[in-house]
């Protein structure tokens, strides 16, 4: 039994003893699984940030042209793409309602001076009477006074006397004169000041029955029909849009995050689809003092900002949609790599990992600089031309790791 058990154990170790090397090999052949990186050579560039927005074309100057009147469109004088001036007339009103307002105004007002001239006349007739009763009453008091003084009269009779008198006085006070002259009231002089007032302005409504451009520009929107009313425009936009399509501009958003970045002055170029291949150059001319929010579902804060086209192709019109790509910074012969090349250590340093000739692995500690869509500008002693920068590194890479560079994406 023994010896059964010393020929198993005799057996089990052997095959252990086999099965180390196989294990260690199995191991070695796993550690030694090939890592493959892309890798570009350093080299030194001219590297440009910008910002890039959208918006639609617009005339540098806009009026909407409305009427304060409403009364029927009778003449159109002019189309869609017709060039005026300011003050030129657009279109004329159906003037002869207006113009029957004016003649009853007129003879209302005319009327209504009669009326008063004709009531001051009685007036005046009834306060001159007034004026001479007074004068025989005031006669009659004073004889009187004597009367009573001489007891000749009683104090009764002379008190119904002094007491006409006094009444006379009052009702001549509810006259409304100036130096023995009869004038109107306040009240009758305000109504009749307001009904001129009213007059005047309907004449002056006269004049606006002809609708004028308050520009010089391109009529780019007609929105009115002959018949209709001048208030009933299609989908209640203004009458007409009158733009100034010599200069162009574009109003963007730019975002709180980068708007420290926009100053007035930087260069823009500006493409869009009606330019093809082509170009359009601009400059940042306004930046608004207040930010406003980006819409009802962020929090999001956008500041506006105007760009002035100053290089116009002949083929780029108001109302379409351009890119605008803004200059905010370009840097000159400085050293840049892909923004994924880039890792941050521990201390929140910035590294990359450079290829030697052995395909060994090497850190480098660098300093960052202009940030690019694609591309960031790196400053470091150790930064040689030529050097070979991994692009695609992950955590897992350190110093000395041997990796296969890819061929085919080099």
């Amino acid at each position: 039994m023994k010896k059964i058990f010393k020929k198993k154990r005799f057996i089990i170790i052997f095959i252990v003893i086999l099965a180390v090397p196989i294990i260690i090999s199995l191991n070695k052949n796993k550690g030694a699984a090939e890592v493959f990186v892309n890798a570009v050579s350093l080299e030194r560039k001219s590297i440009e940030q910008t910002i890039s927005v959208k918006a639609p074309l617009e005339g540098i100057e806009k009026a909407d042209v409305v009427s304060p009147l409403n009364y029927e469109i009778i003449d159109i004088k002019v189309k869609e793409g017709d060039v005026v001036l300011k003050d030129q007339v657009l279109v004329v009103l159906d003037s002869e309602e207006l113009k029957e307002q004016i003649t009853s105004e007129e003879n209302q007002i005319a009327l209504a001076e009669l009326e008063l001239q004709d009531k001051l006349k009685t007036m005046q007739i009834e306060y001159d009477k007034a004026l001479l009763k007074i004068k025989e009453l005031e006669d009659s008091y004073n004889v009187n006074k004597e009367l009573l003084e001489n007891e000749i009269i009683t104090q009764e009779s002379f008190d119904k006397i002094e007491s006409s008198l006094n009444d006379a006085k009052k009702n001549l006070e509810s006259y409304n004169a100036i130096d023995g002259k009869i004038v109107s009231s306040p009240s009758e002089s305000k109504r009749l000041e307001i009904q001129k007032q009213e007059l005047e302005k309907k004449k002056k409504d006269l004049e606006k029955v002809f609708i004028k451009s308050p520009i010089d520009g391109t009529v780019t929107r007609v929105n009115v029909n002959l018949g209709r009313y001048a208030r009933d425009t299609e989908n209640e936009k203004a009458m007409f849009v009158v733009e100034n399509l010599d200069k162009l501009q574009m109003k963007v958003s730019i975002s709180e995050y980068d708007i420290e970045k926009v100053h007035i002055g930087q260069e823009v170029e500006i493409y869009s689809d009606v330019l093809k291949d082509g170009i359009a150059k601009g400059v940042v001319a306004r930046i608004s003092p207040t930010a406003e929010q980006k819409d009802n579902n962020a929090m999001e804060r956008v500041i506006p900002v105007v760009i002035d086209i100053t290089e116009k192709p002949d083929n780029l019109i108001a109302g379409v949609i351009a890119s605008a790509r803004i200059k905010v910074g370009r840097e000159e012969n400085v050293f840049a790599v892909p923004s994924g090349a880039l890792l941050q250590d521990e201390n929140d340093k910035f590294k990359l990992f450079t290829l030697n000739e052995d395909n060994t692995l090497k850190s480098v500690i660098v300093e960052t600089g202009l940030e690019t869509d694609l591309e960031t500008v790196i400053d470091g002693a150790d930064l040689t031309e030529g050097m070979n920068v991994v692009v695609n590194p992950d955590l897992s890479y350190m110093d000395g790791m041997t990796v296969t560079p890819n061929k085919e994406a080099e």
